[in-house]
């Protein structure tokens, strides 16, 4: 029972989900035609072509799991996360012109490039970190938003542990990479 728990845990807690939730609810009480398009955007520049990756490397035999659990499994995944981060810059800079996305996007890239320079030494969970960055401008936006994914942070900890994808280490770079990330955001 451990293990469907745990995978289900990491499945509602995946930066998929929780960074499309960032970009569609804080906008959506305001402008739902404008939250929707954006998300909507956001996920055919930066989701769609980083789930097509993940399905090519997995059905491919080149990662183990649709994570990229195995440290040498990461570099691919950080180059392609990096390119369609820079993609969704330029997109939401001189196309949309909309400020927090360019912002939101480029401290993801920034989170991604710092998990790939110590990936030698650590492997920082992204799962965790980009639960921590979307909780905290959640709950920037909205306490209702935010704090739901923040109690997730610990159950997520826990799926990836008992999954066996991080160790205890590996999660709580995670957590301080993404607060990081969240804090920047908020400082920019």
């Amino acid at each position: 029972m451990r293990i469907p728990a745990a995978r289900l845990i990491s499945i509602v807690g995946h930066p998929f989900v929780l960074l499309a939730l960032l970009v569609l609810l804080p906008r959506l009480q305001d402008s739902p035609s404008d939250a929707l398009h954006r998300t909507l955007l956001f996920g055919g520049i930066v989701l769609a072509p980083l789930t097509l990756l993940i399905w090519r490397s997995v059905s491919s035999g080149k990662w183990s799991t649709v994570d990229a659990s195995e440290r040498e499994e990461r570099p691919l995944l950080y180059k392609t996360a990096l390119s369609v981060s820079v993609l969704a810059i330029v997109y939401f800079g001189f196309v949309e012109h909309t400020p927090a996305m360019v912002r939101g996007c480029g401290v993801a890239a920034g989170m991604i490039a710092l998990a790939a320079v110590v990936n030698r030494w650590i492997k920082i969970s992204l799962h965790i970190a980009f639960a921590c960055f979307c909780g905290v401008l959640l709950s920037r936006a909205r306490l209702a938003f935010g704090l739901p994914v923040l109690l997730l942070v610990p159950a997520l900890i826990w799926s990836w542990l008992v999954l066996s994808r991080h160790v205890f280490s590996e999660t709580v770079g995670g957590v301080i990479l993404g607060v990081l990330g969240a804090v920047c955001f908020l400082w920019l």
